[in-house]
């Protein structure tokens, strides 16, 4: 059995989480037939070597805030692409996520390197974020053609089969960003000073929870097509998206930069 769906479902039941038995049914075929490269051990010992460099350990987390700040403005766009209500909140949630996300990775390198960034280079990082809120955010209405996704992604999404897709890519690469931040713990502890060490332990048990809801709320959103009778195309959608997952950070990242970040961007 393939321990990076396990260690998901795991956690899934830590935080006493709602999943259906179809959806980790399909999750552990997914990763058995298509294994992630981030449940190999030569990828958690890659990244344990290279963390060993503070140089490049600090990069990482200024390469984590953009990608989450991005991150968080992509998902909301595609909040603006559902007409299901229920669903549209859950992703708005995830892209509020994403933005306190960015600012905790401008915070976190903040904590453990203070000494080695100019004052108005951290004014920069501060804008990696969008600093969205639940009482302050664009705006939940449809995206309009002038937008950059406009009326043809929105086309797309009111097609149910695309709106899923869309989902699985998130749902797989939410694991594979919990996964990271399970690497990333020890790694933080180590790297905090002793005063500091609950403040960012504390900061990583965030990180760990938001992910783990993230892989809820859309393990949430496939068990529910899964109930329409579409077993066979979402088991086999899982497998695909697994794989062209696993091949975004084998062939299309450079290795040193993918291993440490969790990267939002979806492949097509």
């Amino acid at each position: 059995m393939n321990n990076i769906s396990e260690l998901a479902i795991n956690y899934l039941q830590r935080y006493n989480c709602q999943i259906s038995e179809d959806y980790k049914t399909f999750l552990r075929d997914a990763c058995e037939i298509q294994p992630p490269p981030h449940g190999m051990a030569w990828y958690g010992n890659y990244y344990r070597r290279v963390v060993r460099n503070p140089e490049w350990f600090a990069k990482s987390l200024i390469a984590n805030a953009a990608e989450e700040g991005n991150g968080s403005r992509t998902v909301w766009q595609f909040s603006q692409c559902i007409d299901n209500p229920e669903y549209a909140e859950l992703v708005r949630n995830h892209s509020i996520d994403e933005s306190r996300h960015s600012s905790m990775f401008v915070a976190l390198l903040n904590i453990l390197f203070p000494t080695q960034l100019e004052a108005d280079f951290r004014a920069q990082l501060q804008a990696l974020s969008p600093n969205y809120y639940h009482h302050k955010h664009p705006t939940t209405e449809p995206l309009s053609g002038d937008k950059p996704y406009g009326h043809a992604l929105r086309d797309r999404i009111l097609d149910q089969k695309v709106f899923v897709d869309e989902i699985i890519k998130i749902n797989l690469l939410e694991i594979r960003a919990l996964i990271l931040q399970l690497l990333m713990r020890p790694v933080l502890q180590a790297y905090a000073t002793p005063k500091d060490l609950a403040k960012v332990t504390t900061m990583s048990d965030l990180f760990i929870y938001d992910e783990t809801k993230h892989v809820e709320y859309s393990a949430y959103c496939i068990g529910k097509y899964i109930q329409e009778e579409n077993q066979e195309w979402v088991r086999d959608m899982m497998i695909y998206r697994q794989k062209t997952v696993n091949e975004m950070f084998i062939t299309d990242v450079e290795l040193e930069n993918s291993v440490g970040t969790t990267v939002l961007s979806t492949p097509e």
